[in-house]
Formats: C-alpha cells, sequence, structure tokens
C-alpha cells in the first residue's frame, strides 16, 4: 500500500516492448558499440519531424533503433540485423552503380573530344590475349 493514499505502490516493473528489451539487452552486451544520430526535418508548412537513430553493433551484426516522432503520434521500430545488412549492400551496390555511371560518362566525353583513353600498347595485348583464350 502507498504511504500516502489508500491506493496499491505502482508495480517498479521493465517495459516488456520488444523495443526496450532488445535495446536494454543490446545496450548492456559487454561488446556492444553504439553511435546515435538525432534529425529534426522540418516540412514546408513548417511541422518538425524528428528522427532518432541509435546504431547498436553486436559481434559484427548491427541492429537499427528508429524512432520518429511528429505531431500525429510517435513510432518505434526495430530493424533487425538481416535488414540493415540488406541496407548497406544496397547502398553498396548503388555507390558501385553511379561510380560506373560517372566513369561512362567520363570516357564518352573524352572520346567526343578526342583524345585517346588509357595506354594503347597494353590495350592491344589484352585484346590479343582474351581472343587467343576464346579461340
Amino acid at each position: 500500500m502507498s504511504h500516502y493514499t489508500d491506493q496499491p505502490a505502482p508495480e517498479r516493473a521493465l517495459p516488456r516492448d520488444e523495443f526496450t528489451t532488445r535495446r536494454r539487452d543490446l545496450t548492456n552486451h559487454p561488446e556492444g558499440v553504439t553511435a546515435s544520430t538525432r534529425l529534426d526535418v522540418t516540412d514546408d508548412y513548417g511541422s518538425v519531424t524528428t528522427w532518432v537513430l541509435d546504431l547498436i553493433r553486436v559481434e559484427s551484426r548491427v541492429t537499427a533503433f528508429l524512432q520518429r516522432g511528429a505531431r500525429d503520434g510517435y513510432i518505434r521500430l526495430v530493424l533487425p540485423p538481416q535488414v540493415t545488412a540488406a541496407i548497406a549492400r544496397h547502398q553498396d551496390a548503388l555507390v558501385t552503380k553511379a561510380r560506373r555511371q560517372t566513369a561512362r560518362r567520363v570516357v564518352a566525353d573524352r572520346r567526343a573530344r578526342g583524345e585517346s583513353l588509357g595506354n594503347p600498347d597494353a590495350l592491344r595485348k589484352a585484346r590479343k590475349v582474351r581472343s587467343a583464350k576464346r579461340s
């Protein structure tokens, strides 16, 4: 019973939702490494949406804890290591694709200006070796 009222004292139980329990487990892990970011994004109407991203790496696996707070409510998500790994793979693929596009554009510009590309002797030798392998 509470000291000041006739109502029972509130329980001191820890929250049991997935976000809280996973974050507590990973934060307390002895090998856990964390990184956090908070972004306040303002739209064209002046409404602010707050994003909080916490990444926790344990045993080479990254778990993301994403929180979004706005006028319409608050959302908390746990992105498991499989999802964060897929995001990282997609990011790497996008970087590779952008580099290829830039390189192709540079080569096309140089050809349009009439510049020679690479070492002509080395290219000739490589083409000869490649055609010999196909035969």
